[in-house]
């Protein structure tokens, strides 16, 4: 789970419906978790197509494959509490997505790398906070399983090629 760049975790929540807004700190989190997930996702998509260099491709494949298997786990939390998350992630995470689809080659690979950078920054500390305040006993495990991963995440990112 990352989200994608540097948008603040209310930034984040914008893709929360208004019945979901007023849930508890867990569900909350699942749902940044799950916009997260799909961010990145969408934007590893998109480095699959445009990016030319093997470092970057390799690592947006990864993406794809952890985070789709991380969003299982947002999701079925969810339902078990008797809510939905949101199917794409939000607003901000669009932006830099449709940013992202307009660059192509050096440019792209470069802005990727900042993207995937901070969104794994921003998340790292989502789960750390939430793992101080949160409630739910399976987010919690969530959290917990998925701190030392997207700690990976984030190293992985910073060793991205510059450009």
């Amino acid at each position: 789970m990352a989200a994608a760049g540097g948008a603040g975790p209310a930034a984040m929540t914008s893709g929360v419906s208004t019945a979901q807004t007023s849930t508890s700190t867990d569900v909350l989190f699942m749902e940044v978790a799950g916009m997260s997930n799909l961010a990145e996702i969408a934007t590893s998509h998109l480095a699959l197509r445009k990016s030319g260099n093997a470092a970057v491709r390799a690592y947006a494949q990864k993406m794809i494959t952890d985070h789709t298997r991380a969003q299982d786990q947002p999701n079925a939390l969810a339902a078990r509490k008797g809510t939905k998350l949101t199917d794409r992630p939000g607003a901000d995470q669009r932006v830099q997505g449709d940013k992202l689809s307009t660059l192509s080659g050096a440019a792209f690979d470069a802005e990727y790398k900042k993207v995937q950078v901070a969104g794994h920054d921003l998340t790292l500390t989502l789960i750390k906070t939430y793992r101080s305040f949160g409630q739910d006993a399976d987010a919690l495990a969530y959290a917990a399983k998925t701190q030392p991963i997207v700690a990976g995440h984030l190293e992985m990112a910073q060793g991205l090629p510059d450009e």
